[in-house]
């Protein structure tokens, strides 16, 4: 990378970008609200690629306590085995295989010194795919490891374009490649999903988002001027992971914009009520960032009109050493009143350790229906099917 150049324009923030092109500038040392967030992930990624490299299993981190940034994370068997399902699926597929590999995005995005990292890459040059009815042979695979709740998928996917453009000019040169797929792995969300695209896709991809990119940096940079107007564009994409979504105009005009647009009647109607609840999410978590700014700003000793700073109830109290609390209580108290009763593992936790033998165990277990919630028409659970309730008139007595 250039000497003194910033790579800003990463890959896996082009979707904010690539959507929001004022998005870099108006976020230009903000500090980062998802910082524990984005540590976990670093975490989880960080076990992959290492266990990856050395053929280990991920076990060998259980129980350790790992730093990434100011926080630290006690590697559980939960975190374990999402790095293990991910793992099972990349050896599972063909080819060479190159690990957390750095790639120059320069030539993608058209500004200099931009680099990304591709978790997984596997390169398979006698593999084949059919896409339209016709086969390309030479498959070059982009594996993208997410460890979060919130659900992503492969077809244009920004950040998977980005990554096969800049792999595809990578190894272009080296290998026949003519097909590109981005796969993404959320093991804790039991997500799996694929996309395939041609070269001409990847082409095109890349003359339609240099442009964007482009104009991004050069905002950053200031080499044009800053225009609100002309260079926020708010949205659910560009705004999920912004920096300052708490705080953009954009985007709080577009919050107020959903009831306008929907409400022209004296009441809701079903259709106006569905395109309100489709953005109940967005609205939720337009809430949350600012309730989350107008914190932040307040610990930093700015005042925000009505409001005023305030401690919560304190939390609960524990023992600084739990051994030398033991010590001083059996002096005290009996031994029967210093522990607590044993208490039986739960069924998710005898699962973990019987695996197979679960099933001896499993008849004394007992799980609760899920509660009725909404859910998208192209969500994969069954539907539930309720008989719509019809309300009878109701009858009065006639007046005398």
């Amino acid at each position: 990378m250039s000497s003194g150049v910033h790579s800003i324009l990463a890959p896996s923030a082009s979707e904010m970008w690539a959507r929001c092109v004022g998005s870099l500038y108006l976020g230009k040392g903000v500090p980062d609200v998802d910082a524990e967030y984005n540590a976990s992930g670093t975490c989880s990624h960080w076990i992959l690629e290492t266990c990856l490299r050395t053929t280990q299993p991920p076990e060998i981190f259980l129980g350790k306590e790992l730093k990434f940034g100011e926080f630290s994370f006690i590697i559980d068997q939960d975190r374990c085995d999402r790095v293990s399902a991910c793992m099972r699926n990349i050896y599972r597929e063909p080819g060479r295989m190159w690990v957390e590999l750095e790639l120059d995005t320069s030539p993608i995005f058209g500004r200099p010194g931009q680099i990304g990292h591709a978790d997984i890459i596997k390169l398979d040059e006698l593999g084949s795919v059919e896409l339209a009815g016709e086969h390309y042979t030479g498959v070059l695979t982009v594996h993208d490891f997410k460890d979060g709740y919130i659900r992503v998928n492969a077809q244009d996917n920004l950040q998977g374009l980005s990554y096969l453009a800049a792999a595809l000019y990578k190894f272009d040169l080296t290998a026949p490649i003519n097909a590109l797929r981005f796969c993404i792995h959320q093991p804790k969300i039991g997500h799996y999903d694929e996309w395939t695209y041609t070269r001409k896709d990847i082409e095109t991809f890349t003359a339609a988002v240099r442009p964007a990119a482009e104009l991004a940096y050069d905002l950053y940079y200031g080499v044009v001027e800053f225009d609100a107007s002309q260079h926020l564009n708010a949205g659910d994409e560009q705004c999920m992971w912004c920096p300052v979504r708490g705080s953009c105009p954009a985007r709080a005009k577009r919050i107020v914009d959903l009831f306008s647009a929907v409400i022209t009647k004296h009441a809701i109607d079903d259709e106006q009520l569905s395109q309100l609840y489709m953005r109940v999410d967005e609205i939720e978590q337009a809430c949350k960032d600012y309730r989350t700014e107008a914190l932040r700003r307040a610990m930093n000793g700015r005042k925000i009109a009505g409001y005023k700073l305030v401690r919560g109830k304190r939390s609960a109290r524990k023992w600084t050493s739990e051994s030398k609390a033991v010590t001083a209580l059996q002096f005290i108290l009996p031994e029967d009143k210093v522990f607590k009763p044993r208490e039986v593992i739960s069924p998710t936790e005898a699962e973990k350790l019987l695996k197979k033998d679960y099933v001896s165990v499993a008849p004394y277990v007992s799980q609760n229906d899920g509660s009725l919630s909404l859910a998208p028409v192209d969500d994969g659970r069954d539907e539930v099917i309720i008989k719509p309730v019809e309300f009878a008139p109701v009858k009065t007595d006639p007046l005398i």
